[in-house]
């Protein structure tokens, strides 16, 4: 068990685990005419990868988690698409990724660290970053709701 530095040559995995666990968690609390499956192309992660630093968290050599450090600003970074397959999860994993982000981040020199976009209907989600010492600094509205921006000082 550890986290890396993803790489190109991981990119089909990394999709596959984002589009799988986003349809898992989402399917269910986003409307249908809303909802957009698979959320990423190849296309577009690979871009992703051009503008964030992707980790992935393997086990027994099986990548089942990822996440993303994207810098915004000298001072402040974002995690991002922190995603772990359903099977995997409840198992310390995405702690796991988003304090390896935190030390990454601290380690560029950033002093925050945002995690935008977080559904307001995703308890799961709210609970985790509320645990890991993240608070809400704003929302967001979209067609069936809102959206919670969190942040914590690093």
């Amino acid at each position: 068990m550890s986290v890396r530095k993803a790489d190109l040559k991981d990119v089909h995995v990394v999709l596959s685990v984002i589009n799988k666990s986003n349809a898992e968690a989402y399917r269910k609390i986003i409307p249908a005419e809303y909802f957009k499956e698979p959320i990423f192309t190849l296309d577009k992660l690979v871009k992703r990868f051009d503008e964030m630093t992707f980790y992935v968290y393997e086990l027994e050599g099986k990548i089942v988690g990822v996440a993303a450090l994207q810098i915004v600003s000298e001072d402040m970074g974002q995690a991002r698409l922190v995603y772990i397959l359903p099977e995997y999860q409840r198992r310390g994993i995405g702690t796991s990724l988003v304090t390896h982000i935190e030390a990454e981040a601290k380690r560029l020199g950033l002093k925050r660290l945002r995690v935008p976009y977080v559904d307001m209907n995703a308890y799961w989600a709210i609970k985790f970053y509320q645990k890991l010492g993240y608070e809400i600094v704003d929302k967001r509205e979209k067609p069936w709701g809102y959206d919670f921006f969190f942040e914590k000082k690093l």
